[in-house]
């Protein structure tokens, strides 16, 4: 799990068909005490409706993430955000 700042929306006009109607966020990762950028921005899936420039918690766990979307296995994603932050 990492920190991050919600930096903007994807739009695609192609997508694999499990994550039709799923929302993804480009979210810029944060060191968690600096707030600092740390690495480069990566797509997220959103679950929780967070708006641009959120402070939200990133989940890696890329099979939980598949758990939590209810798709299958052969579902492309890695990221999920699980909470926003203060």
């Amino acid at each position: 799990m990492f920190t991050a700042l919600v930096k903007g929306s994807v739009t695609s006009t192609s997508k694999h068909a499990s994550l039709k109607g799923a929302r993804l966020l480009i979210v810029q990762p944060r060191e968690p005490l600096s707030g600092q950028p740390n690495g480069f921005a990566q797509i997220a899936v959103d679950v929780l409706g967070a708006a641009v420039g959120a402070q939200v918690l990133v989940s890696s766990d890329g099979r939980g993430v598949q758990d939590m979307l209810k798709v299958g296995r052969d579902c492309p994603v890695r990221l999920v955000i699980v909470a926003l932050v203060g």
